[in-house]
């Protein structure tokens, strides 16, 4: 059974989904959002760099957001998508829950976001948040002049250590040496990072307070250290851009966005850290919401 026909259905309640579900809702629009509440960063101690939210807990900024749209009139549904695909035109469907509820809609906005690969040791999840982070850009700060510990695996793991440079000289990169080059040793070496190429076997620290103090190898002394910030790689969320023939960023392997954030499918929006950008809570708020612009813009009848 099909119920009524929305104007934009939105999955993903991030950042993204949530301003985009706001703007929509003030548009007047009649909007529905799906969430499955496991955001990216459910795990962080604060969300940094959100002017006028600096240091909130990623759940209550979330919570918060909810409300704002509910209070709105924004329909809000947590429940897990199955699938979705478009039936014509102007009119995409969507399947949620485990005895399936079949919706559609005349845009769809995609929001998503990523997984990260994280480190599968003991003492990682102790930590994570706290002590140890994925995103230079939201955490950096948090760690001037301390001690940092860079784990990383693939993804140019000479560019990301350097980059925390800006808040600490204090580095120590962790990878598989066979992915430096000759000239990246020559860099670490005039730039007085050093590399330890053994394998991770855990993180110890202070459980309580989620302090992190050293990391230990297979091999060789532990690491003294403050935190560490690993970067493993990353995962599209969803499949949701394949079965609806979204192209992806040919340099980057996200889902390609137009200045109007419209997807390469005709009504299909994306917005957040599956499109090409700075993966911060502030960038992805913003996406949201020009997304919700254009999607409103697109629905006005030609007349007006």
């Amino acid at each position: 059974m099909i119920d009524d026909l929305y104007d934009c259905i939105v999955i993903g309640a991030g950042p993204a989904g949530l301003s985009a579900s706001l703007f929509l809702a003030r548009y007047l629009r009649r909007t529905l959002t799906f969430h499955h509440n496991s955001p990216r960063n459910e795990y962080a101690h604060g969300i940094h760099g959100f002017l006028g939210h600096h240091g909130i807990r990623p759940n209550e900024l979330l919570a918060r957001g909810r409300d704002e749209v509910t209070s709105h009139g924004g329909l809000i549904v947590e429940a897990c998508v199955n699938t979705v695909e478009q039936v014509s035109a102007e009119r995409f469907r969507v399947s949620v829950g485990t005895e399936p509820r079949t919706f559609e809609t005349r845009r769809l906005l995609l929001a998503t976001g990523l997984r990260d690969l994280t480190p599968d040791c003991p003492g990682f999840r102790e930590f994570y948040g706290l002590s140890v982070h994925h995103c230079p850009d939201c955490d950096g700060y948090e760690v001037k002049d301390k001690r940092v510990a860079v784990l990383v695996r693939g993804n140019n793991p000479v560019a990301f250590t350097t980059n925390l440079l800006t808040w600490t000289r204090h580095l120590t990169l962790l990878t598989d040496a066979s992915e430096l080059s000759a000239h990246d040793h020559a860099r670490l070496v005039r730039l007085d990072v050093p590399v330890r190429k053994e394998a991770v076997v855990a993180l110890e620290g202070d459980e309580t307070t989620g302090q992190l103090q050293r990391v230990l190898f297979a091999e060789g002394e532990p690491l003294e250290c403050d935190a560490l910030f690993f970067n493993l790689g990353t995962e599209l969320a969803t499949n949701f851009h394949e079965t609806l023939g979204c192209r992806l960023d040919a340099e980057c392997g996200l889902v390609w966005v137009d200045q109007t954030r419209q997807t390469s499918v005709e009504g299909v929006y994306a917005a957040g850290d599956i499109t090409p950008n700075s993966q911060l809570a502030v960038v992805a708020a913003a996406e949201g919401a020009m997304a919700a612009i254009h999607i409103h813009r697109s629905l006005k009848p030609e007349e007006i």
